[in-house]
């Protein structure tokens, strides 16, 4: 494996770990979505729960039946929110972790690349080192021929 084939996989890993990062974000705000979405949701239905009891003896059949819609309208609305903001917050998780080890994985190569530079750069001083080394000999080899 060369530094140019590192180079390319670091490049398509950096490209996945932002599109997980754009994903990540995304499911970020729908869950805080969704939270805002349920507090709003429970403060209706303790504002209207308040108000149903300060109307108390005055309410007739058709405003508790209506009442007892709403409510229970309410509470289904409440708990299909909870079930989806959990379901979207393990969804947020996983993605969490995908992007922490898209991450890692990043660093490795950019890891890897490092030492693959470090060695080549060891190996082209090494070369020319040797051909210093000749090339001095070479030229000893000369001088002591002459004399």
């Amino acid at each position: 494996m060369n530094v140019r084939a590192v180079e390319q996989l670091q490049r398509l890993s950096e490209q996945k770990r932002d599109k997980l990062s754009a994903i990540y974000q995304q499911q970020r705000q729908q869950v805080d979505n969704y939270q805002q979405q349920l507090q709003l949701l429970s403060q209706l239905k303790q504002h209207y729960m308040g108000k149903e009891q300060a109307h108390g003896a005055t309410m007739n059949s058709a405003m508790l039946i209506n009442s007892n819609q709403l409510t229970s309208q309410l509470t289904t609305m409440i708990d299909h929110h909870q079930h989806e903001q959990a379901i979207m917050s393990a969804e947020c998780d996983h993605s969490a972790q995908q992007l922490q080890a898209s991450n890692q994985q990043v660093k490795r190569f950019e890891e890897v690349k490092k030492r693959w530079l470090a060695k080549q750069q060891y190996e082209q001083v090494r070369k020319e080192h040797k051909l210093i080394e000749r090339t001095g000999v070479s030229l000893c080899d000369c001088k002591n021929r002459r004399v």
